[in-house]
């Protein structure tokens, strides 16, 4: 420095620049969170519809992001559906044509929709169809439906022939009970249906694009909560790892089938059980594990299916509150936030309900007919207020962060 404390010109000069970048900077900053403020000026979440499109719409109707044409009219609104379209209820196709058309219309208003993987999501995109509603297939079917069953029929039968043969197994029958038996199972639309959702398929294709965690400011929404357990440090993290567990799965069905094990249209238990039979056959002959058959083993381990990971976790809608609270302040501290926003499990009240001093909202309100008998239901969040939508009643205030 010169005396006086003047700086050389060519410092003082980077200072003034270094000045004039900062306070652009700054102001940028504020820009831009002027401009975050503003798309996320109002929240509307929807927990699982499983199905029950009618109910859907009608409490998106109620809650003001569409109207009766089915035209967008939440303006900047963030819609966001945590997950369980799928199973169980009669209309889920219809559901998700009704996500993406919102989603297309949300846009150029300047909204947004955000639809979230649930746990029923990934099962049938992975072939769990143990809740799937013979409606569902239904919705699948077409004029050539028949005559799909047919053909496929007799590439499962010859599939099972030749993985009989490689196995040094009996050849199985072909009576007209198996064959009455297998359709039965195998309904109009069924097959449609499974392409629909495999990789390629237009909902398959659809849901692998999604998260199962998603933020707006200090709020965190996802299907079934984030345990303590968690080795993802961020939902940046939690999202790749579902996406690749998915890609994971895909891989090793893929490869499976062009070896013979499985057959692309074998339900996951069946898959398991091609598997299994081929794993023990393995360690039975010393032979090398197979990753791809290990894949099936060990489903569970992944984040996408553990007990403990996104989709499936239920301790924030089970546990006692005053002895969880301390695992879920670890959760709140991790991931820099002060709300966690669950579907997944249903309240005994069938109403969205605050826990933990409103730090975590339950919004599964079983909105399916004649199978949970709750009700549609949405959750509002406006200028840091918290809210329940039901039609037919009064949006009502709710307590949050131990407000």
């Amino acid at each position: 420095m010169r005396a006086g404390g003047e700086a050389p010109p060519g410092r003082r000069w980077a200072r003034i620049v270094g000045t004039a970048i900062g306070r652009a900077a700054r102001l940028w900053v504020v820009v831009l969170a002027a401009a975050a403020a503003a798309a996320a000026e109002r929240v509307v979440a929807v927990g699982d519809v499983h199905g029950a499109y009618e109910q859907f719409v009608s409490i998106l109707q109620h809650a003001g992001v569409i109207d009766k044409d089915m035209a967008w009219t939440g303006g900047k609104t963030v819609l966001i559906q945590t997950g369980d379209v799928l199973d169980r209820g009669p209309r889920s196709r219809d559901a998700m044509d009704l996500l993406m058309d919102m989603a297309a219309k949300a846009a150029p208003a300047g909204g947004e929709v955000r639809a979230l993987l649930g746990n029923h999501e990934t099962m049938v995109m992975i072939g769990d169809l143990r809740y799937v509603a013979a409606e569902e297939y239904q919705a699948f079917a077409g004029p050539e439906s028949d005559k799909l069953r047919e053909a496929e029929y007799k590439e499962y039968l010859l599939y099972r022939k030749q993985r009989s043969v490689k196995a040094r197994r009996p050849v199985p029958g072909e009576s007209a009970h198996d064959k009455k038996a297998w359709m039965e199972i195998h309904p109009p639309g069924f097959f449609e249906f499974r392409q629909a959702f495999a990789p390629a398929g237009k909902y398959g294709k659809w849901l692998r694009t999604h998260d199962a965690v998603t933020q707006v400011d200090d709020v965190l929404f996802m299907h079934g909560g984030l345990s303590p357990e968690l080795r993802q440090k961020n939902i940046k993290e939690i999202n790749d790892q579902i996406r690749k567990d998915l890609e994971t799965i895909d891989k090793a069905w893929s490869k499976l089938c062009s070896r013979g094990i499985l057959w692309q249209y074998l339900s996951l238990e069946e898959a398991q059980n091609e598997a299994r039979a081929d794993f023990m056959a393995q360690q039975n002959s010393g032979g090398a594990v197979d990753p791809d058959l290990m894949t099936f083993m060990n489903l569970g381990n992944l984040t996408m299916a553990a007990p403990t990971g996104p989709l499936w976790f239920r301790g924030y809608a089970q546990e006692q509150e005053a002895a969880f609270a301390p695992h879920l302040e670890k959760v709140l501290k991790k991931f820099k936030v002060r709300t966690l926003v669950v579907g997944h499990t249903i309240p005994s009240a069938k109403r969205i309900t605050p826990r933990f001093d409103g730090r975590v909202f339950l919004i599964d309100t079983g909105m399916l007919p004649g199978s949970f008998q709750g009700r549609a239901s949405a959750l509002e969040i406006a200028g840091g207020q918290f809210r329940s939508l039901y039609v037919g009643e009064p949006a009502q205030a709710l307590s949050a962060n131990g407000k």
